[in-house]
């Protein structure tokens, strides 16, 4: 008899978290377990493709459906993004500042009515399992004040949920090529406890309204007691509890079609660039990483995901050069040598999975994290995105070494045999 019959995921309407989880989804209905996927209405089609149930709901006020010009922003969220974007500019330690002060507004929508909503689908379903996103602040807080069993979905760095004793939103470690003064990191920190104490108070607010569950210490560290699954890799030797689940990637290999398989028939080294879908819009910086690989290498083809920016950017375009507003990552991902991006999860998981070379520039949330396990574990290079030169790139790109191929292909080959697959049957308790 399969353990849970009916499992309830709960995506935030964000591309780059929906993805994995409807990746993980198909793979518990793959094993028996009828799926209910929940999500706001542009996700209906892709969820019903998939042959899963959906449900609509609306956990965010803005949205993103995978390309930037589809991106959905209430003006409120469009003058945070403005805020948000500037404060790249001024490096690391301004720009987690001004991501905590936006925690609240983001990532706290309506907490009654979504307690009333999953209620609803409670009452209505009956699901034995409920999956949340950790992002999803208000679900897991509707789920832990109904009483009802959930497991935790961790799409970014597992630092993102707090240790004892550690300050939310501020990196544990900082890669070498992001220096950080003391003083502002102190200013960093009591930001982040200001923050922590704010989102803390409103969950227990809340939560005294039910006598029969405890309050709780900190907002950001509720996660489930039956599994934490991470879409990460375990590099630091804590899959030993059984809690905790290490995929190593969630998405779908997929075919490169014949025009692009065109486009890039050469011999000669591939380089692909992409910042994600938000920090494309850091014009500023594509444009100087696609002028200093010009000249490093010349000869070399370079792919460009470059956003909103594709219109002013294509006056780079040339037999060697692509500059495309979309591109087909995954389908990419196998032929190119080397991936230049920011420290994004989703495309740290795919060039891990197949042993890329990889330069990354870390700008905002949980990139400094994964800049620095890339940097600890010899996987790949790290430059500040603020700060960089055309030698400072040149000097990453030449220091791919062999102790870093070998730790790539190690790593590879732990991600091939992990997956959404893995992290089910292990929920699932299928040998």
């Amino acid at each position: 008899m399969i353990k849970y019959k009916h499992i309830f995921f709960v995506s935030p309407p964000f591309y780059s978290h929906f993805n994995p989880l409807l990746v993980l989804a198909k793979s518990f209905k793959k094993y028996g377990s009828e799926v209910t996927f929940a999500c706001s209405i542009e996700f209906k089609e892709i969820i019903l493709k998939e042959n899963l149930n959906f449900y609509e709901i609306d956990i965010s006020t803005n949205k993103n459906i995978g390309k930037t010009e589809n991106t959905i922003q209430a003006d409120t969220e469009n003058i945070r993004l403005e805020e948000f974007f500037e404060s790249t500019k001024k490096g690391a330690v301004e720009t987690l500042i001004t991501q905590s002060r936006h925690r609240i507004a983001d990532m706290l929508y309506n907490p009654y009515e979504l307690i009333d909503k999953i209620k609803k689908a409670d009452d209505l379903l009956h699901a034995d399992m409920y999956v949340v996103d950790i992002l999803s602040y208000s679900v897991t807080l509707s789920l832990y004040f109904l009483g009802l069993p959930f497991i935790t979905f961790c799409p970014p760095h597992p630092n993102t949920i707090p240790a004892e004793g550690s300050y939310f939103n501020v990196p544990k470690n900082w890669p070498l090529a992001i220096t950080i003064k003391e003083e502002d990191l102190e200013r960093l920190k009591q930001v982040s406890t200001q923050t922590q104490t704010e989102f803390t108070d409103v969950f227990n607010s809340i939560i005294t309204k039910n006598n029969s569950i405890k309050k709780i210490s900190n907002a950001f560290s509720l996660v489930s007691e039956i599994a934490i699954i991470y879409n990460y890799f375990d590099f630091y030797n804590i899959e030993d509890k059984p809690q905790k689940i290490f995929m190593g990637n969630s998405f779908v290999k997929t075919q490169l079609d014949e025009k692009w398989l065109k486009k890039i028939n050469t011999s000669e080294k591939k380089i692909m660039i992409s910042l994600g879908t938000f920090l494309s819009n850091r014009k500023d910086v594509l444009e100087k990483l696609i002028i200093s690989v010009r000249e490093i290498y010349p000869e070399a083809l370079l792919i460009v995901s470059a956003g909103n920016n594709a219109p002013e950017l294509k006056k780079y375009s040339s037999l060697n050069t692509i500059v495309e507003d979309f591109i087909p990552q995954i389908a990419l991902m196998p032929y190119v040598d080397t991936v230049v991006f920011h420290g994004g999860c989703n495309t740290l998981t795919e060039a891990m999975y197949y042993g890329k070379e990889m330069i990354i520039l870390p700008f905002s949330s949980d990139q400094f994290n994964i800049a620095y396990d890339v940097e600890k574990n010899k996987l790949g290079k790290v430059i500040d995105p603020n700060n960089f030169s055309k030698e400072d790139l040149l000097k990453a790109f030449n220091h791919i070494e062999e102790d870093t191929k070998l730790s790539l292909r190690y790593w590879s080959s732990i991600s091939k045999v992990r997956g959404a697959d893995y992290a089910a049957k292990k929920i699932l308790n299928i040998e």
